[in-house]
């Protein structure tokens, strides 16, 4: 008798996608113009907008994707070229729900490049894990001696109101900042394994928040700020000022080893927290760095 083969649960059967985003953006006629976009489904790029009055050449890109997150085996790169120059802002249309999966996991690589005399932020709405999900995370960060970038990676426990706080099976977070291409300056890696070791224990994102004993919402912020020396000291200055007024975040910042630069920690008490906390850094070092604070968010 011939035995039977059994097959993997449906979810896996789904094809897996290898999204691409590839844009470049140039300073052309007194604004920053998109001036390469390829994309490949189902990441999509809308037309560059220029919603800030205060900073008119600055161009807005939202990156889409209609399936809202990554699933079992996809594979997204997104890869941004800022000249010289050129002025940016890249965003997320949502968050980036990685979905549950029976085995495997997701990717997605970023690569950044401003060159001197540009300007990149790159701030992308926060990832949410799914129970049972794993994901793998590379940002590859180039920037040139007088460019400027703005980074944020926002991080939630998961589905909190489902009760799937700390449910994914993996995050892995490597991150590496070149000056010239070639030589790293700062290089992160981090991984968080629930099952392995509790997240929100000691050591790890362990906080403690007065008249919050619950640990189910705790989200972990990391940005980056590269630019020059003497700006990069006035905005750790008044960020740590800021930082220390916010009761239910828990923040460190510090200068990057070469100087170029500075680096800011957030444990929110949940989504939330973590993410005012990092917006009032991205208020100061946009008001040192361009002269204007953000403008109103106009995506919900």
């Amino acid at each position: 008798m011939q035995s039977a083969t059994r097959l993997p649960p449906a979810e896996t059967q789904r094809p897996t996608t290898h999204g691409l985003a590839e844009l470049s953006l140039e300073h052309r006629d007194g604004r920053a113009r998109l001036t390469h976009a390829r994309t490949r489904p189902p990441l999509t790029v809308q037309r560059a907008l220029y919603p800030d009055d205060a900073v008119p050449d600055l161009a807005c890109v939202f990156l889409s994707n209609p399936t809202g997150g990554l699933f079992a085996g996809d594979r997204h790169e997104v890869g941004i070229k800022v000249g010289r120059g050129a002025r940016a802002h890249v965003t997320t249309q949502s968050a980036t729900k990685i979905y549950t999966m029976e085995r495997g996991k997701a990717e997605q690589r970023v690569v950044l490049n401003v060159a001197a005399g540009g300007y990149l932020e790159y701030l992308p709405d926060p990832l949410i894990p799914f129970s049972n999900s794993s994901l793998a995370q590379d940002f590859c960060i180039t920037v040139e001696p007088g460019g400027t970038l703005l980074w944020w990676d926002i991080i939630t426990p998961g589905r909190v109101a489902m009760r799937e706080s700390f449910q994914y099976r993996k995050i892995r977070n490597d991150l590496a900042v070149h000056r010239d291409g070639r030589r790293a300056v700062f290089r992160e890696g981090f991984v968080l394994s629930p099952r392995e070791s509790a997240p929100n224990g000691i050591g790890l994102l362990h906080a403690a928040f007065s008249g919050n004993q619950d640990n189910s919402g705790l989200t972990l912020g990391s940005m980056l700020i590269v630019c020059d020396q003497a700006a990069a000291r006035r905005v750790l200055d008044l960020a740590r000022n800021t930082l220390g007024c916010a009761s239910f975040a828990r923040a460190g910042a510090s200068i990057l080893p070469d100087g170029d630069g500075l680096g800011v920690k957030v444990i929110g008490a949940d989504c939330s927290s973590a993410q005012q906390a990092l917006n009032r850094v991205w208020s100061i070092a946009r008001s040192e760095l361009l002269g204007a604070e953000p403008p109103p968010s106009r995506k919900y």
